[in-house]
């Protein structure tokens, strides 16, 4: 059985959580129960959660409802793409996954998407620098003169425009008027995604 303060905040936290779709901050149930000590803001969270009605993690906005009584209750995903590696915009690399997540705007989220890191100048002539960070929508296929993330031979991946030449003949063409476009196999390539962002770090 929960305390009338217990309620009071679980029933905020629903809520918020309907309203905006996502968990408040420690912050926002301070100010909504006039609670100013963080640590008391920290037991009513914590009884909550050891009486099954929440679970927390340590990320911001890490709460969860998991009571049946607030199935119905929709709560988005945790924010943010999931960063899943370096991909060369020069020579090709190999592909290493990575745990770090990164959080942008709303309008490029979403599970079909991820980001990668730019290394490398072949795509600077369309403002791709060396260290952007790119967003790919994730899809094996591409229309002719997309810009793509694609895998080559099955273990380096790299940023580059793509373009049908016939049956036999796909090319990866730089973005850079100093380096030259390669012809492949089409069986040597494999489509990760199309690029639809970008943005860096100053």
């Amino acid at each position: 059985m929960l305390t009338d303060r217990e309620q009071d905040t679980l029933n905020f936290i629903a809520d918020y959580i309907n309203k905006h779709q996502k968990a408040p901050r420690l912050v926002d149930v301070g100010d909504a129960l006039n609670i100013k000590a963080v640590a008391h803001i920290s037991r009513l969270l914590k009884a909550l959660q050891n009486k099954g009605y929440i679970e927390r993690t340590r990320a911001n906005r890490g709460i969860r409802l998991i009571h049946p009584q607030y199935e119905t209750i929709t709560q988005s995903p945790k924010p943010g793409l999931p960063f899943m590696g370096r991909i060369a915009a020069g020579t090709p690399i190999e592909a290493i996954a990575d745990e770090e997540s990164i959080d942008i705007n709303a309008m490029l989220a979403g599970n079909d998407h991820f980001v990668l890191k730019v290394e490398g100048q072949s795509m600077q002539d369309i403002g791709v620098m060396d260290q952007d960070w790119v967003v790919i929508k994730s899809t094996p296929h591409a229309r002719n003169n997309d810009v793509v993330a694609v895998m080559i031979n099955g273990w380096e991946t790299t940023l580059k425009r793509i373009q049908y030449i016939d049956e036999q003949t796909t090319r990866l063409i730089p973005e850079n008027s100093e380096l030259e476009p390669i012809d492949y196999h089409p069986d040597q390539l494999t489509i990760q995604g199309v690029l639809v962002g970008q943005f860096r770090r100053y």
